[in-house]
């Protein structure tokens, strides 16, 4: 009778080609005592052949492989077999219930086709036709039933800390046995594979395992330090059909996935460096570019792992661009069958819901893709975790420790670091103290997990003094990428810029180093083992251009644990949410605008970058946005830092701008209320300074170069009498009797008469030269565009000397020839305009004796106000008399024969010519013809005057 699965001894496996041969050894080994499990003769019709198989397995106490010419790989049975020995050998921790594997060659068996993890184990060569064992394996059989060594102790710290478990630390990898065994269920074939089935046609075939959990449930040490190694161990030989198995170091995304991707590739087949890499994957136009890179990489019967750890960072670091070309180029090489490319990827469950951002792997989620929800520990896991470590490494642990702790982490997300932090110090205290023994009077007197925690990373910041304390809770929160509802995630930094974070130079250097537990010596002692930060790079080396890779800086840096920033399940009196870390989850809600003004930076800073030439100056960030970005420190050297920089540099020279054109308004606004000036001219004034829009006069050219013209000049009777009267009979009429000018000279007027903008400026300007001139009274009547008035004759020539000089030109008065000329408008009747003064031509005062003409106005109206004459010339009529540059007298014979000579030319003269009526004469006085003289030093508030320009 066989066996039962209980009581054997030994499970034999092999190929039924080889049936006679198994049938011979069986014998020699019950013959030697041992007792033989077969499966055929053990298993039953209608039972379930693999749990018969695994129950077989577990109750064995060695695993016997008959190996003959048809090998292993290809036989589904013995396949299925070994994969279950396997996983019986590899899962447990302690060497003593571990399953011994015995492959035993037959002849014609080819060692070079047995898989990989099979070459490694030590085989024997036997001849069925021998009288005896294979040599050896009777001995084999008894030192493993019997095996009574020791482990060997745990060499360092057997515990992880905050730190995620790693590749090397499966030796205390612990409380994640059953989860490790489910979680790889997920790749390869999904379904049972029947050993007398050819094809698997029912069964689905994934090659790609999502692994999510919440944070701090342990997903990355899960896969580094649980699956990773059985992997490489050939656990997934029979599931997959790959004995051989290149594991690529985990990646994780960050801002370039596809740099991180060509960096992996090019550790683990140098042939081609990470630039030959980089070029291969950057080709958006090739989405297979890697699978066709891989598949000449590897030898038959192999496959490549890739693992994505920390997912969620395609969503939330990653740039668009390199999101895009990561998603093409995964999708594509899982979904060809000839690229041997397998996805192991672990992310937070709160970003599934984030894969439309990759729609080429959102196409496989539900073909290719294996879910695994990763749980909460269990109690039974804990405290596997607890005491195993502590028994591999020769430590006692008191009594109630264990339970204690198991009951402060119960239902915790984040029980795994949390546990594995308070083990770390209890480890460290029993160190100091020269002890083997964790002790849990020290546990309950540090608050159990979450206070261990809290309280030992207040005391790593502490040791730093207050100012170090400051910058690394700064750069803690440059680590930390911000969401709402506190769950908050890890942000990957460059060590350079961590350093720089963290208040630059040695200082920063020396806070990144006490955050890594990097033992820098602090007062004459050294920090302990708890590591707030990890680093993958020692020390920091400078970048030969900005931007360069991780590598080239020094590594990167990160938060140990997202733990440190998340919520607790305890509230508060207010009901608030507490952190694990009370002291940095507080300042990070403090400060929790400083990661969305980080990116707003980032985005600013990129489209600086992207604009051209003069285009950046327009680009930059104002006093607004800067103070906005006031926390943010980026390196100099950095995108964001010179666009700061610029942006700073700009925005000082506009406050300086700023503060010169205020100091230059207050001085205008003093100087004006000094001189009794509208304080419109406080805003001009520093134009002027500047040498813009000077106001000078505007001309109009009334005779020009080479023409000549007849007129008959003074006044003429009953042409010139004006509203029915006798002028030409009134007191003035031996002064301007009639006679026939020619003017051959050319010349222009100007269109309006000067103004006291126009003269106010040349005051101005004389007076900053020193030369002390007196801005004319306005009367009341108004400045800027009103005639000016209160000028003497005299002054009127100072003026034109100086408009001379200013501009260069031959300015001057106009003679009593031009001025009437240019008043008549080359008309005949009394005015430019007509016969009668009317309404609305000209600025006068009738005071009720004839038609009103003042329209409206009882002082001077701004000049241009009334229509211009039919030479384009304004007010040569009313508004305020004018100056001429004749002398005032009788006409005489020399002025009559030659009209543009002066009857008066000496200064001397005290008496000058006015013409034109102003704006408190009658229109009586307004006719072309009317002509008084005025002494040529007297000011007053009816006289002003126009230039005429023209030698």
């Amino acid at each position: 009778m066989a066996e039962s699965p209980q009581t054997a001894q030994i499970f034999l496996s092999y190929s039924r080609t080889d049936k006679e041969a198994a049938k011979t050894l069986r014998e020699r080994l019950e013959q030697a005592g041992f007792s033989v499990f077969r499966d055929e003769e053990s298993i039953r019709i209608g039972d379930n052949w693999l749990k018969s198989l695994q129950d077989a397995v577990q109750g064995c106490a060695a695993f016997v492989l008959l190996v003959g010419r048809d090998g292993v790989q290809q036989q589904r049975w013995v396949g299925a077999e070994v994969e279950v020995a396997l996983s019986r050998k590899l899962s447990p921790h302690d060497d003593r219930e571990r399953l011994p594997i015995f492959p035993v060659l037959l002849a014609e068996a080819v060692f070079a086709d047995l898989p990989v993890f099979l070459q490694q184990i030590q085989s024997l060569v036997w001849h069925p036709d021998s009288s005896d064992l294979p040599h050896g394996l009777r001995e084999a059989l008894q030192a493993s039933a019997s095996l009574q060594t020791a482990s060997p102790l745990l060499k360092g710290e057997p515990y992880r800390g905050l730190s995620y478990f790693r590749r090397e630390d499966a030796d205390r990898f612990f409380g994640r046995h059953e989860e490790v065994l489910q979680a790889l269920h997920g790749l390869g074939y999904v379904e049972d594979i029947a050993p007398e089935s050819s094809t698997q046609p029912h069964s689905r075939y994934y090659r790609w395992l999502q692994i999510h959990a919440a944070s701090g449930a342990g997903k990355s040490s899960l896969v580094r330090a649980g699956m990773l190694p059985k992997i490489e161990q050939g656990l997934l030989w029979r599931r997959t059909g790959y004995a051989g198995w290149k594991i690529l170091e985990p990646l994780i995304p960050g801002e370039k996935p596809v740099e991180m991707l060509a960096e992996k590739l090019a550790k683990a087949f140098p042939q081609q460096d990470m630039d030959g890499w980089l070029g291969k994957l950057h080709q958006a136009d090739k989405p297979a570019a890697l699978a066709h890179a891989l598949r000449p990489l590897l030898p038959a019967g192999s496959a490549v792992l890739l693992v994505v750890d920390q997912f969620e960072e395609l969503f939330t670091l990653t740039e668009e661009s390199e999101r895009r070309q990561f998603d093409r180029l995964l999708a594509t090489a899982l979904a060809d069958p000839d690229c041997p490319l397998f996805l192991i990827s672990t992310i937070r469950s709160d970003f599934l819901d984030r894969f439309e951002y990759l729609p080429e792997l959102l196409k496989l989620y539900n073909t290719l893709k294996g879910d695994y929800l990763l749980p909460t520990m269990t109690e039974a896991g804990l405290r596997e975790l607890i005491v195993h470590p502590a028994r591999l490494a020769g430590l006692q642990v008191d009594e109630g420790l264990v339970e204690a702790m198991v009951r402060d982490a119960r239902g915790e997300p984040g029980a795994l670091p949390l546990v594995e932090s308070a083990l770390a110090e209890l480890w460290s205290e029993a160190q100091t103290h020269g002890s083997q023994r964790l002790s849990r009077a020290y546990y309950e007197q540090n608050n159990g997990v979450v206070g261990m925690l809290a309280q030992r990373a207040d005391a790593l910041i502490g040791s730093l003094g207050e100012r170090g304390r400051k910058q690394a809770l700064d750069l803690l929160l440059a680590l930390t990428r911000i969401n709402e509802g506190g769950r908050h995630t890890r942000r990957r930094l460059l060590r350079a810029d961590a350093v720089h974070e963290a208040g630059g130079g040695k200082q920063g250097e020396k806070v990144v180093q006490v955050l890594a537990g990097e033992r820098v010596r602090q007062g004459g002692g050294q920090v302990g083992p708890l590591r707030l930060i990890v680093t993958d790079g020692e020390t920091l080396t400078p970048s030969p251009s900005p931007g360069g890779r991780g590598e080239q800086e020094g590594g990167f840096v990160e938060l140990v644990h997202e733990m440190l920033v998340r919520p607790s399940d305890r509230k508060d009196a207010q009901g608030r949410a507490i952190g694990y870390w009370p002291t940095l989850f507080n300042y990070v809600f403090d400060n929790r605008d400083r990661d969305y003004q980080r990116q707003q930076l980032q985005v600013d800073a990129q489209r600086w970058q992207e604009r051209k030439r003069l285009g950046r100056w327009f680009g930059l960030a104002g006093w607004r946005d800067l103070r906005v970005f006031k926390h943010q420190r980026p390196r100099p050297e950095s995108v964001e830092g010179r666009y700061l920089r610029h942006s700073r540099w700009v925005a000082w020279g506009q406050t300086l701008l700023l503060a010169g054109l205020l100091g230059v308004l207050a001085e205008s606004a003093w100087w004006a209320d000094q001189y009794k000036l509208p304080f419109g001219y406080a805003l001009l004034k520093p134009l002027w300074t500047l040498g813009y829009s000077p106001p000078l006069p505007e001309m109009i050219e009334i005779i020009a170069q080479g023409q000549e013209i007849n007129f008959m000049m003074g006044c003429v009777d009953r042409n010139n009498d004006v509203d029915g009267g006798d002028e030409c009979k009134s007191y003035y009429d031996e002064s301007t009797p009639a006679h026939l000018v020619t003017l051959t000279r050319p010349f222009q007027l100007g269109k309006y008469e000067v103004t006291f903008m126009e003269y106010d400026y040349y005051v101005w300007d004389q007076r900053r030269k020193g030369v002390m001139v007196d801005y004319p009274s306005d009367a009341g009547f108004g400045r800027y565009n009103k005639p000016v008035i209160n000028v003497s004759w005299e002054d009127v020539e100072v003026y034109t000397t100086w408009l001379q000089v200013r501009t260069g030109k031959s300015y001057r008065l106009p003679t009593e020839a031009e001025w009437e000329y240019a008043a008549r408008g080359g008309t005949d009747t009394n005015y430019s305009w007509g016969d009668t003064v009317g309404e609305g031509n000209a600025n006068c005062n009738d005071s009720g004796i004839a038609p009103g003409c003042k329209d409206g106005y009882t002082k001077t109206a701004p000049v241009g106000i009334f229509p211009a004459n039919p030479f384009g010339v304004h007010d040569m009529l009313g508004n305020v008399r004018e100056w001429c540059q004749d002398a005032y007298g009788d006409y005489s014979a020399e002025s009559v024969r030659n009209p543009e000579y002066s009857p008066a030319t000496s200064s001397d003269s005290a008496f000058r010519v006015i013409r034109g009526g102003s704006w408190d004469y009658g229109s009586w006085d307004m006719h072309p013809t009317y002509r008084i003289g005025g002494e040529s030093v007297s000011r007053n508030d009816s006289n002003g005057f126009r230039l005429a320009l023209g030698h």
